[in-house]
């Protein structure tokens, strides 16, 4: 997101005319985003005569411009500042982040008392592109912990988010360096996706993504058969499956054989197919396997 703004605040000043004694209104906060600008305006009215002398300071300790009937700026404000010598009213080009204070504008009318008047001004830098490095090995369910980092300039606060809900610290969730770091310990399957870091201050938002692809299982196979009351002579279908990823491998054992796949056909069953079976799968990346016993048996 980019912005480009021009903040502009308003001195308010104890006048009506130039005959008022001195006074102070403070004025809110205003804020300005480093390298633009600010333009305080006072309320006071262009007069015929000329003001003897018209200071802006800052912070209470540094001159920012004095005019009298010439014009001292203070050290860093060069090309920086220009005074309406009229009205008082002051532009402040360049903003940096040390800008941020108190402002004080004092004026010394010819033929009246001398008026003063503050505002404050809060300079900001628009936070930077966060960045995410995601973890490079296998996260496996229950075994692997990650820390994922967000990084970015500026910032003020961070939210985490994973399927559009907020990230909640507990359980297996725990932040860390003011958010900067969430800690997954261990991950889960429902781990897997897009987690994001959104960062953001009063003037600005970013945002950054890492998917995560968490491996898991294989869980215990269920066992279908196709007819459910086979009989003898029927063909016979045993299906295995288990919910894995990546998607499991299977082999059966029945009696002394070994057969590979998830299905296994019996074109006729006769008594010699009559048993156990054992369905096993297996996950290559986790490292697990799982079985299953089914019992076949004629009507």
């Amino acid at each position: 997101m980019k912005y480009s703004l021009l903040w502009s605040a308003t001195l308010v000043l104890l006048s009506s005319g130039l005959c008022h004694g001195a006074g102070f209104v403070i004025a809110d906060v205003f804020r300005g985003i480093t390298g633009g600008s600010v333009t305080f305006t006072t309320s006071v009215k262009p007069t015929a005569e000329p003001f003897l002398a018209l200071t802006w300071g800052f912070n209470g300790t540094t001159n920012v411009i004095t005019s009298t009937t010439v014009d001292v700026v203070g050290q860093g404000y060069e090309n920086r500042v220009e005074v309406d010598k009229s009205t008082g009213s002051l532009v402040l080009r360049h903003l940096t982040e040390k800008d941020s204070g108190e402002y004080e504008l004092m004026i010394i009318p010819n033929g009246g008392e001398q008026i003063q008047g503050t505002a404050k001004l809060e300079v900001l830098t628009p936070v930077s592109k966060p960045t995410m490095a995601c973890p490079t090995g296998n996260l496996i369910e229950a075994k692997t912990s990650v820390k994922l980092a967000c990084d970015a300039n500026g910032l003020v606060s961070r939210e985490w988010m994973k399927d559009g809900k907020p990230v909640a610290p507990g359980g297996r969730f725990s932040f860390h360096e003011g958010n900067r770091v969430l800690s997954i310990s261990p991950v889960d399957r429902l781990d897997t996706g897009g987690f994001l870091c959104n960062v953001s201050n009063d003037i600005s938002f970013e945002t950054t993504n890492c998917s995560l692809k968490v491996f898991y299982g294989p869980d215990r196979p269920i066992i279908d058969q196709t007819p459910i009351g086979a009989e003898l002579e029927d063909r016979v279908t045993l299906r295995c499956s288990a919910d894995s990823l990546p998607k499991a491998t299977y082999y059966w054992r029945f009696k002394h054989m070994l057969i590979s796949g998830p299905v296994h056909f019996i074109h006729e069953m006769e008594e010699r197919h009559l048993g156990k079976y054992t369905c096993t799968a297996q996950n290559s990346v986790t490292g697990l396997e799982t079985s299953e016993v089914h019992k076949l048996h004629g009507t």
